[in-house]
């Protein structure tokens, strides 16, 4: 009897991972702003691999730097381009020859008045914002102070503090400019301005003891001139 044995033959494909030179792309100095635009002093470096023994940088296709030490720092300048649109791309050598590549990156070039428009187009409008919250937390516990005078033992969700110059305490506002973890405040006693932080439940215990022992009848009254001179004084902020 003759038999016939078929034999399906499914090809295999060795998938090899193919390795990627990576690299590093570092602002040294300069601006580096949204959508890959640059302005200034960068480099670049290969992070991996390390067996790698000569780099090529590549910028638009033409060679600009060559090396042989790990990890093949190139710093240049964007002055020393044109400006506009710019491919990075790079070529690493193994020992044996073998050429390891990486992933080609463009980089937009400014020029240094452009970067100084792009960055005026930001930091601009924060520092206005910062500038109306700022005054706004100079007024608003201005306000308050002139409505509420202040209650022994009852502060708010930012604490108490102890003025400074007349060591009474009062409350500080949520709306105050904030100095790390102090906030430039105004004392109802005595109408100082001080940077001051949130005291302690002791140390408000103890200043409020010294109000209720004193009084705010041994505060020197002053007048509308000494308050607007001391205001000028305490814009230094000397705490």
């Amino acid at each position: 009897m003759l038999m016939l044995v078929f034999v399906l033959v499914i090809p295999v494909t060795a998938q090899n991972e193919i390795e990627t030179l990576v690299l590093g792309f570092n602002r040294d100095w300069g601006y580096g702003g949204f959508g890959g635009e640059i302005q200034g002093r960068f480099s670049l470096r290969v992070k991996s691999p390390e067996d790698i023994v000569r780099v090529e940088y590549y910028l638009d296709g033409e060679l600009v730097y060559e090396g042989t030490e790990f990890p093949f720092k190139w710093q240049f300048n964007t002055a020393e381009f044109s400006e506009g649109r710019h491919t990075f791309s790079a070529i690493g050598y193994k020992a044996d020859g073998k050429e390891v590549r990486a992933d080609s990156f463009d980089r937009i070039f400014l020029t240094a008045e452009r970067a100084w428009s792009e960055t005026g187009n930001f930091v601009v409008p924060v520092l206005v914002i910062v500038g109306i919250a700022t005054v706004l937390g100079v007024l608003v516990p201005m306000l308050f102070n002139r409505q509420k005078p202040h209650v022994p033992g009852v502060y708010g969700m930012a604490g108490g503090a102890i003025c400074p110059r007349c060591t009474f305490p009062y409350t500080r506002h949520m709306f105050a400019p904030n100095m790390l973890v102090e906030k430039l405040e105004r004392c109802p006693h005595c109408g100082k301005w001080a940077i001051v932080p949130q005291a302690s439940a002791t140390a408000l215990q103890e200043a409020e003891a010294r109000l209720a022992t004193e009084g705010e009848d041994q505060i020197e009254p002053i007048s509308e001139d000494e308050k607007l001179r001391r205001m000028i004084d305490d814009s230094r902020f000397d705490g």
